[in-house]
């Protein structure tokens, strides 16, 4: 094709978009939902829609949480209508994209159905998102097999790494948008020392208890933890596991009290079980600091879990720390009159924006093109800087893992202290917003013990 040729095509294209984003200004928020559901309203001229899965656990003991990630991308899809990112230009044409729902109800086999049923039967060309790291293990097989890109799912387990490192041609296709928990688990001991150094946090003893979710993610996350708390001088316990399900930890929390461990862990995807497990800890007053990871995952924690969520310290989500992260949590909540979960709502409003533009700069939907793009890619979303690594290195355990970094410059989250509903960073202090404190029952309690700080 001549450069005049060119030039006339995009001319062109420019034209449509133009024409099509005055028609959505007109239209207003029926306009708008036509990115969700473009059978409502179709502008002229453009190809058949782009069905594209979006991956989350909408019914199920994690139903909570998927309520959220369908409020991120909705929200994401808008916004992409509004600068003119939707219609994609796919192959010189223009098409709107039109969401399929994937329930994974936090099962592998619901998730396997519900994805080759999307793909074979519902004609979806690329997959987005997801949740739970068992499912990403048995999807991973499915879409390889159905050659089918799936962007940003947030199954954490490096056994999904090391999937990948066993065969990266297999699952070239697969980006994996949470680092493995070696990358960020394995975070937690050395600010937890310092707060000791400091004389902030006085435990009795170095005993700590970790409780896990039986499952991927649950497992890694376990073995990174244990070993981030061996590394700065922690003696953990073996970790225990619990079913996703689970709701009554008494005896469990009974073990730790004879132990009489000065550090509790706790991880789990399942909506009530942590939130259960933060209230029956200070129902049964253990003497140790709580740290709660994936009780923020949920939007409404503070009210599963009142104020027996005090002084829990966590880093499992990301924090408003900018300008336009406080202004997209403000339109948040002004669209849904409620506070963000930002890792379920947060995280897919990224990666659908992302998926979006990867379509668009690609061009294509030929699997070597989108590829190729995403590894080139680098994205500043709302919430991190999303780069995928194209093998295993500092930030990333495998290929197509999302890297790590400072803030804004990779996948990163802070340390942060809950007290009366709200999330106050204490860790790096660059960012911090007030210093650790505390829980007042480890004061009373040391008044009578005497200190155990590791030396």
């Amino acid at each position: 094709m001549t450069d005049n040729a060119d030039k006339q095509s995009q001319q062109q294209t420019d034209l449509s978009r133009r024409k099509i984003l005055r028609t959505s200004g007109v239209l207003g928020f029926t306009g708008a939902l036509s990115a969700v559901a473009p059978g409502i309203i179709r502008a002229q001229g453009i190809g058949e829609p782009l069905r594209i899965g979006f991956c989350g656990p909408y019914t199920g003991p994690a139903s909570h949480t998927g309520h959220a990630i369908k409020q991120g991308i909705v929200m994401a899809l808008e916004d992409a209508r509004k600068t003119g990112e939707i219609p994609v230009s796919i192959d010189g044409n223009l098409h709107e994209v039109e969401v399929v729902w994937v329930d994974s109800q936090s099962s592998p086999t619901a998730a396997i159905k519900a994805s080759s049923t999307a793909i074979n039967r519902q004609g979806v060309k690329l997959m987005v998102g997801g949740w739970h790291s068992s499912v990403a293990l048995s999807l991973m097989d499915t879409e390889a097999d159905l050659n089918t890109i799936h962007i940003g799912h947030l199954g954490a387990s490096q056994y999904i790494a090391n999937k990948i490192n066993l065969n990266p041609k297999r699952y070239r296709g697969w980006f994996k948008g949470w680092p493995s928990p070696p990358k960020l688990a394995g975070l937690y001991g050395k600010p937890l020392r310092y707060f000791m150094k400091q004389r902030l946090w006085q435990p009795t003893n170095n005993t700590a208890g970790i409780l896990v979710e039986n499952s991927a993610y649950g497992h890694s996350w376990g073995e990174a933890l244990s070993n981030s708390l061996k590394e700065e001088g922690f003696d953990p316990l073996p970790y225990e596991v619990i079913d996703m399900e689970e709701t009554d930890f008494t005896q469990l929390l009974k073990q730790f009290k004879r132990r009489k461990v000065s550090l509790v862990a706790i991880t789990s995807a399942g909506d009530v079980a942590v939130s259960n497990f933060v209230r029956q800890f200070r129902e049964l007053n253990i003497q140790a600091l709580l740290l709660g990871h994936g009780i923020r995952w949920l939007d409404n924690w503070y009210q599963m879990t009142g104020e027996a969520s005090d002084y829990v310290v966590s880093m499992d989500s990301a924090m408003p720390i900018a300008l336009w992260q406080q202004w997209w949590v403000r339109r948040y909540q002004a669209k849904y009159n409620q506070e963000p979960s930002i890792q379920a709502a947060g995280l897919h409003y990224d990666y659908t924006r992302m998926a979006i533009r990867a379509l668009n700069m690609a061009g294509t939907l030929d699997s070597d093109s989108l590829i190729a793009t995403l590894h080139q890619m680098s994205h500043k979303g709302v919430w991190n800087l999303y780069r995928f690594s194209t093998g295993p290195g500092p930030h990333a355990l495998s290929a197509n893992e999302v890297m790590t970094g400072r803030f804004m410059k990779g996948f990163y989250h802070p340390m942060v202290q809950l007290i009366n509903g709200e999330a106050k960073i204490i860790w790096p202090l660059k960012y911090a917003e007030q210093r650790f404190i505390q829980p007042p029952w480890l004061s009373d309690k040391n008044k009578t013990l005497g200190s155990g700080i590791i030396g």
